[in-house]
């Protein structure tokens, strides 16, 4: 009994060895498709989670005059919409005239550099394309300018403390500069403006309200033209709508005008079940493969098997036992080492920040396509060779060693 233990085992060895290339292909087949899919994956669930989270799609724009509303905005408003549930925040909207106060950085020697001071709205606002800004957008003290305008690059004045100027009403139809001293925090992209304007310059709120309160100090409440609602998600906008409606406002939004989001986020997530798809094709393919090859191998060993005692049936069971642990063995080594690449391989890309492809950090695997790995794998080396199995389980002793 010994003997035929230790003849099993040299005739693994022997059968591995010859076979180990296949298997190493197959293992790092598997690991290149499940990266792929947590690639996609972390990519699909950052996009979906900005683009319903943080982006114009869960904004609801508030207007004072419209054909629902003549009401007046102010901070009062605001705080009535902040009291809404699914509002995580209301920002009143304005703007205001900033000029360069140096004039060697105008633009030219008569223009000393249109800006309108403009509260920044994080998802709304343009993309930042120099400067170490911070989401919420410039701190106090702070300001972005557009990268391009009036015959000037704006870039150059990264980084530097300049004196803006607006005007200060002290009567009617009088006024006096007034300077505010403000460092370029940022540049943005001015390449396609919205309804802020091309020279809009983005300041934070708390600095757009104290400038505004500085230039008409005759009004007593600072009234806003419109205000934007941010909701926790796309899905809860129109119930905001309605609700802001219904205190006496004119509304509008982007995901009002969308009917659902539903169809994209079900197309990018059919990306995955695409690598799913392949996944189980490469398996079968070379499972099949390597499953045949398997048994051919072992040709020579049932006539020894069977001169020794082993019955066909105890022969095709050893066989299929063997092929079940040797696919479940690739099957692990390949889930682990693509597990191992998605969580690196997440971090990397979401480190380079890439606007195609913004992918969330240290990412896990689809735990329904590793299960799918182990599983496949043993059954589809077995299927690969139960006809072999079979054949070879048939022959008797005498045509089995012919060849040897």
């Amino acid at each position: 009994m010994n003997r035929n233990r230790l003849f099993a085992a040299r005739s693994v060895r022997l059968s591995l060895s010859k076979l180990r290339p296949l298997a190493v292909l197959m293992s790092l087949g598997i690991a290149v498709f499940i990266f792929a899919d947590s690639i996609v994956g972390a990519g699909i669930s950052s996009y979906s989670n900005k683009i319903t989270t943080n982006s114009a799609l869960n904004y609801v724009e508030v207007t004072s005059v419209g054909p629902d509303s003549a009401r007046e905005i102010t901070d009062d408003s605001l705080s009535r919409f902040d009291q809404i549930d699914h509002v995580v925040g209301s920002f009143g909207w304005a703007q205001i005239d900033l000029a360069i106060e140096d004039p060697a950085n105008w633009p030219s020697p008569n223009n000393p550099g249109a800006f309108m001071g403009t509260p920044f709205i994080s998802g709304i606002t343009p993309k930042v394309l120099l400067g170490d800004v911070s989401g919420g957008g410039p701190g106090e003290g702070q300001i972005l300018l557009p990268d391009k305008g009036q015959g000037q690059n704006y870039a150059q004045l990264l980084g530097k403390e300049m004196s803006f100027v607006y005007t200060k009403e002290i009567g009617p139809g009088n006024g006096e500069p007034v300077y505010i001293s403000l460092r370029v925090a940022g540049i943005y992209d001015n390449s396609s403006p919205g309804t802020d304007g091309a020279q809009a310059a983005y300041v934070s709120s708390k600095v757009l309200k104290s400038t505004l309160a500085n230039a008409r100090p005759d009004k007593k409440a600072l009234a806003y033209p419109r205000a934007y609602v941010r909701v926790d998600s796309a899905d809860e906008v129109v119930n905001i709508q309605n609700q802001v409606r219904a205190l006496g406002y004119s509304v509008n939004s982007v995901a009002g005008q969308i009917r659902s989001l539903s169809g994209l986020f079900a197309l990018l997530a059919l990306v995955s079940w695409v690598i799913g798809g392949f996944l189980i094709i490469f398996c079968l393919g070379v499972g099949v493969s390597v499953g045949g090859s398997w048994i051919k191998q072992r040709a020579r060993e049932v006539g020894l098997l069977k001169a020794i005692g082993w019955s066909g049936a105890s022969i095709a069971g050893v066989y299929m036992v063997e092929l079940a642990a040797v696919g479940l063995i690739i099957g692990v080594v390949g889930t682990l080492l693509g597990t191992l690449c998605s969580i690196v391989g997440t971090a990397v890309f979401s480190g380079l920040q890439l606007d195609l492809l913004p992918v969330a950090a240290w990412a896990m695997p689809n735990w329904l396509l590793v299960l799918g790995a182990l599983f496949c794998v043993p059954l589809f080396l077995c299927l690969g060779a139960v006809g072999h199995v079979a054949r070879l389980a048939r022959l008797d002793a005498d045509s089995s060693l012919r060849d040897l």
